[in-house]
């Protein structure tokens, strides 16, 4: 009963992690495509594109924190004790 209990909160902290992550790069994207004097400088834009890139390494993170059938899988892989 445990492991159902925590669904909600996984599901929010997935949400969260993503809207984090995602969100800086599509309200850049839209302003560089909607504002013509508006320059953003490429580093930029590469950041936020790497901040979105870095959610799909920390959604293992995440299975690793809440799952422990994850957790056991992801330590064997890794010949951990």
């Amino acid at each position: 009963m445990r492991v159902l209990g925590l669904v909600p909160e996984v599901l929010l902290l997935f949400a969260g992690a993503f809207l984090f992550c995602w969100t800086p790069f599509f309200v850049l994207h839209i302003l560089r495509a909607r504002c013509q004097v508006c320059h953003i400088p490429p580093a930029l834009m590469s950041a936020v594109t790497w901040l979105g890139y870095a959610n799909s390494a920390l959604n293992p993170v995440i299975y690793t924190i809440f799952n422990t059938e994850f957790r056991k899988f992801f330590k064997k892989f890794l010949h951990l004790p």
